[in-house]
């Protein structure tokens, strides 16, 4: 850039050299200005250049044993791929288990009463969420914000399309203490279902294991916006 300075301020010289000898001070602010305008437009790509290596330090400095930005970009998007529940992940949790009543309708009572509906299984997942489990599933299929569909389906519940029946088993894998005491508190929707005369049991686990999420993930509405 700085050659590029010096080649400018030449030829414009030796254009006004031909022309006239006289140098007005016009000609000189002419040429002031232009040099001024170069030194900015260089301080903005030397800025931009320096923000490059800043990133290029930045992602260099998360992985230095490797020293590969590669390998610590594909290691960020793995992480991202088990956020999303796209990933096969394992850790300790709790294991919810709910089922129909077992006691015999009375009679003159509604027999909804008596079965886990898709609401059930949402406000149970909900206080898991809530006491902050990093990931859930039901009956092995993985649940994911804004995608997975819990639908009633007469006797059955259906999750992303796949039919199951009872007993239907939340697997949720975070801090134990928090889930187990989100599931079984007196305010809790598990202790609701029991006082209905649901069947629901509540254990810990130190070794959970959730496969990824095998729905397509689709999004209609939302478009990415560019900086």
């Amino acid at each position: 850039m700085f050659f590029l300075l010096g080649g400018l301020v030449m030829a414009q010289l030796r254009v006004v050299g031909r022309v006239n000898s006289y140098v007005s001070i016009k000609d000189i602010e002419t040429l002031s200005n232009q040099i001024n305008t170069l030194e900015i437009m260089n301080a903005n790509h030397q800025t931009t250049i320096q923000n490059l290596r800043e990133k290029i330090d930045a992602y260099l400095e998360t992985e230095p044993a490797s020293g590969d930005l590669e390998t610590v970009l594909r290691r960020e998007v793995a992480q991202f791929k088990i956020l999303s529940g796209t990933e096969k992940v394992y850790g300790p949790g709790v294991v919810v288990i709910v089922s129909d009543a077992e006691k015999p309708i009375v009679l003159g009572d509604d027999p909804n009463n008596y079965i886990v509906h898709d609401l059930d299984l949402l406000e149970v997942v909900h206080d898991l969420k809530n006491a902050g489990a990093e990931a859930i599933a039901i009956n092995g299929q993985r649940i994911i914000p804004h995608q997975t569909s819990i639908i009633c389906n007469g006797p059955t519940i259906s999750i992303d399309n796949v039919v199951y029946s009872q007993p239907y088993i939340i697997e949720a894998i975070g801090d134990r203490k928090f889930l187990e005491a989100a599931a079984t508190s007196p305010d809790s929707y598990t202790n609701f279902l029991k006082q209905w005369g649901l069947f629901t049991e509540v254990n810990t686990s130190v070794y959970l294991e959730l496969e990824a999420y095998k729905s397509r993930i689709n999004y209609e509405y939302m478009i990415k916006k560019e900086d």
